[in-house]
C-alpha cells in the first residue's frame, strides 16, 4: 500500500500526477485497462471520490478514455499529442512570451522547502531546498502577472542585485554555467487566486486567474527551472490562431 502525503497538495492531484507519469512512461500497458477504482483506493489509501477526481483530470487531458462495461484505457489517439514550437536560443524562446519583457518587481528571494510536486519535477532529495523568486510584472503601471520561479539552490549565487530585474534569468545561467536549454513544457489552466496572488494582482482572494506553468529542461531531460505565472483575468488574453496546412 502506498500512502499519499497529507499536506497542502490535494490528494486527487497527487494521484493524477502518479498515474500520468505511469501512462507517459509506458508502465501502464496501452492495451490493458487501468486499475479499477477499488484497486486504486486500496493501493493509495484514498476514497473513491479522490480516484474519480484524478480520473476526471486525466480525461480532461485526453490521456485516458472510459469504455462503459469494459473499463478505463489509455487514449491512443491523444497520447503524446502536443503542440511543439522550435527555438534556436533562450532569447528567441523568451521573445515569444512578450509578458517577460514587462516591468518586473521582485518581492521575495531566498531558499524554501519545495512541494512534493517540485521535488519530483526537479529530481530533489528529501530535505533539499530550492531557490525561489516571487514577483509581479506590470503593464502600464498595472499588475498583470504574479510569478513564482524555482531553481536549484546552488544557482542562487548567480542572481544578485540588478540582474534580477534587468536580465532574463535563464540567459544568466547560460552565461555563468554554460547550460543549453533543450525543451520547455507549458501547462495552461484556470485557477483561483490565493492570498499572495490576490494581494499583488490587486484582486480578491479566489478570483479567477489564468495559470501558466513552465518547466525548462536541458539535455537528458533534466529540469532546471519551474515557473508558475498567474495572470490578471481582466488584463491578459491568450490568443492562438491555427491555420490549416494545404
Amino acid at each position: 500500500m502506498m500512502k499519499l502525503n497529507r499536506d497542502h497538495i490535494p490528494l486527487y492531484f497527487q494521484l493524477q500526477q502518479i498515474l500520468r507519469k505511469k501512462i507517459l512512461s509506458g508502465k501502464i500497458a496501452p492495451d490493458k485497462a487501468l486499475p479499477t477504482e477499488s484497486v486504486i483506493c486500496k493501493e493509495y489509501s484514498v476514497s473513491r471520490t479522490t480516484v474519480r477526481q484524478a480520473f476526471a483530470a486525466l480525461l480532461n487531458e485526453g490521456l485516458i478514455t472510459r469504455i462503459p462495461g469494459k473499463g478505463t484505457f489509455i487514449n491512443q489517439q491523444e497520447k503524446h499529442k502536443r503542440v511543439v514550437h522550435f527555438f534556436n536560443t533562450t532569447g528567441s524562446l523568451i521573445d515569444a512570451s512578450s509578458y517577460a519583457k514587462l516591468e518586473k518587481k521582485i518581492h521575495y528571494r531566498g531558499l524554501v522547502s519545495p512541494s512534493v510536486q517540485l521535488m519530483e519535477t526537479l529530481g530533489l532529495q528529501q530535505g533539499q531546498k530550492i531557490f525561489c523568486l516571487r514577483g509581479t510584472r506590470y503593464q502600464n503601471k498595472l499588475p498583470l502577472c504574479y510569478f513564482i520561479m524555482n531553481f536549484y539552490s546552488e544557482h542562487a549565487y548567480h542572481f544578485k542585485g540588478k540582474r534580477l530585474n534587468s536580465e532574463i534569468l535563464l540567459s544568466v545561467l547560460e552565461k555563468e554555467i554554460s547550460i543549453s536549454l533543450n525543451k520547455v513544457h507549458r501547462t495552461i489552466k484556470a485557477s483561483k487566486a490565493d492570498e499572495h496572488t490576490a494581494k499583488y494582482l490587486e484582486i480578491n482572494k479566489s478570483d479567477p486567474v489564468l495559470e501558466l506553468e513552465q518547466v525548462y529542461y536541458v539535455a537528458n531531460n533534466v529540469a532546471v527551472e519551474v515557473t508558475s505565472n498567474y495572470f490578471h483575468a481582466d488584463r491578459y488574453n491568450y490568443v492562438m490562431e491555427l491555420q490549416q496546412k494545404k
